[in-house]
């Protein structure tokens, strides 16, 4: 069964139950026993468990005033018990509010702020990190300036077992869904909760989740339960996911897709934090066996570059053999060099690969395939090739059916669509996306084969992409030059061979200030500053940083090549 298009999330997840109720639709994350080791699994759960959890919880939401209008901050890490809470909260009427912890307790505060939750929702283990309670100073030893959920007047949930910390009155997520009195056994049918979903709902707040944006003010992106639905549909466009497939990612973009086409949902483990590990994460690639919850090998998997590189490192050493099954790799969140593809493509021959680009805000706007990048790089597709002969800039595919777009005059490109979001929380409706990104658009070899590709050629705003962050230097400069000691700071993105870059932090102190003193005052006040999500790599004390330029700016490019020279000597030492 192919995911059939639908114009509201819930209706979606509840049409793919409907045809297979008892087949397995999530299994949660297992216990992490070693880096190469699959380990215990989670529970499985079916299609008929899940629509019967969503049910419950919306029921009891509502039952204790959560609805219409109501909005739900969310820290739980991906498991079953969190996505059913999640869809039984937009299946309520209401929105969940994803926000990083991680930020700190200041743009934290800001975020929720705007937010305004009435409700909350997260790990029993970040109450207890984040309050006054025992374990507060096992965070604090980590470098984790965690917000204090339970000062926050909501009602709360929690997941995980209770611990000191947790707000009184807090209820378990996992009460929430437990079957209603008149649901019955698990093995009656749905009884119709397809047909019972209320009609109309496709324009209703479903989700708002921050990013950081190009200014220090908070910037929600609210998405819709229609908006999601276009976006996972465009996404089985090209890759797609059928009736036994199995999906492994921790990702609900992809996790929420592959319910829809009534595949198997499958998360990986993690440890102390949400880190997933790319070796362990192959190593769960596997079948499981067991008489009632064992199931095949996985047949998808999603990773961002940086986590593929370890595992195409392994595969070349031996230590790491992937499952004949895996049939497609799907690759985003940052750009995909072409020789890194072609490393990829050689080591894993059997795996088609593709390419997802897109943004919070329109996702997904273009997906490539691997052997089409790869013609493009080498110059045979391309209408525009440089010296070498190779094609000039980074192909990014078509633009997907439903996707317009246009360029605006200064190669931005701008995109709209029935996936694009609602708008910025607190600001007017989005007409049309402005991606920040520069692109040239290329109509193959002649510029005759009638097919119009989207190649980036730049971004018109400095921007890192380390992982799965974007991270903006405009917004964490001044608040580290402010910094004791330092008179000019400077972050730059240095580019490895897999095409993630690392943080780089240069920094020029104050007259009177020793560079050692400096180093030791920023690795104590960096992490309470800025995002976690953007502390630097790396930290270089200069005597002055290049400029350039009438005005004297710094010079960038310079600083890059400086430091990616030191990267480089560093590796071969």
């Amino acid at each position: 069964m192919e995911a059939e298009a639908h114009t509201d999330l819930v209706e979606a997840v509840y049409a793919a139950a409907a045809k297979v109720p008892d087949h397995p639709a999530i299994t949660a994350p297992g216990r992490a026993r070693g880096k190469r080791s699959q380990g215990k699994p989670g529970k499985t759960i079916t299609y008929r468990e899940l629509v019967a959890g969503i049910e419950a919880t919306s029921t009891r939401l509502q039952d204790q005033g959560f609805g219409p209008g109501e909005r739900m901050l969310f820290s739980v890490r991906p498991s079953a018990a969190a996505f059913i809470l999640a869809l039984g909260a937009v299946r309520a009427g209401g929105s969940v509010v994803f926000i990083d912890p991680g930020i700190g307790p200041s743009l934290f505060r800001d975020r929720a702020e705007l937010a305004a939750p009435r409700w909350a929702a997260a790990e029993s283990l970040l109450y207890a990190l984040s309050t006054r309670s025992p374990l507060r100073p096992l965070a604090r030893r980590r470098g984790l300036l965690l917000p204090d959920y339970g000062a926050m007047n909501v009602r709360h949930y929690y997941a995980g077992p209770w611990l000191p910390g947790v707000p009184g009155g807090a209820m378990a997520v996992g009460k929430l869904w437990r079957p209603l009195p008149q649901a019955g056994t698990a093995h009656e049918p749905l009884a119709g909760s397809h047909e019972k979903l209320p009609a109309g709902h496709s324009g209703q707040e479903a989700v708002i989740i921050f990013t950081s944006g190009t200014t220090g003010a908070p910037r929600g992106v609210v998405h819709t339960r229609g908006s999601l639905a276009a976006g996972f549909s465009q996404l089985t466009w090209r890759c797609t996911f059928r009736e036994g497939d199995r999906i492994h990612s921790e990702q609900l973009m992809m996790g929420l897709p592959a319910l829809i086409a009534g595949a198997h949902w499958t998360m990986p483990a993690y440890g102390f934090s949400a880190h997933i590990d790319p070796l362990r994460l192959a190593g769960e690639l596997g079948p499981v066996s067991g008489k009632r919850d064992g199931y095949g090998a996985a047949t998808h998997l999603f990773l961002v570059p940086s986590q593929l590189a370890p595992i195409l490192d392994a595969v070349e050493e031996g230590s790491v053999a992937l499952p004949a099954t895996l049939k497609t790799v799907m690759l985003g969140a940052a750009p995909v060099l072409a020789p890194f593809l072609q490393r990829a493509t050689d080591l894993l021959p059997g795996v088609d690969f593709k390419l997802i680009y897109g943004m919070t805000e329109l996702l997904p706007i273009a997906i490539a395939d691997g052997p089409e990048k790869l013609a493009f790089a080498a110059g045979t597709t391309a209408e525009f090739t440089a010296a070498d002969g190779s094609g000039e800039g980074d192909f990014l595919g078509e633009p997907l059916p439903a996707v317009g777009v246009r360029v605006g005059e200064d190669h931005e490109l701008f995109a709209h669509g029935p996936n694009m979001c609602l708008g910025y929380l607190g600001e007017k409706p989005m007409v049309e996306h402005a991606t920040g990104d520069l692109v040239r658009l290329d109509h193959g070899k002649g510029g005759s084969d009638g097919r119009t590709r989207l190649v980036m050629i730049g971004r018109k705003k400095d921007m890192i992409i380390r992982g799965k962050t974007n991270i903006y230097p405009a917004l964490y400069e001044p608040v580290i030059a402010g910094v004791e000691g330092v008179q000019q700071a400077v972050m730059i993105g240095v580019t490895d061979s897999i095409g993630d870059e690392s943080v780089w932090l240069a920094v020029v102190p104050a007259p009177g200030h020793s560079a050692e003193v400096l180093r030791a005052r920023l690795a104590k006040d960096l992490s309470r500053l800025i995002d976690e999500s953007a502390l630097p790599d790396r930290v270089e004390i200069l005597d002055s940083i290049p400029a350039a330029g009438r005005h004297r700016k710094p010079d960038r490019e310079a600083l890059r090549r400086q430091f990616a020279a030191t990267m480089v000597a560093v590796d071969h030492a």
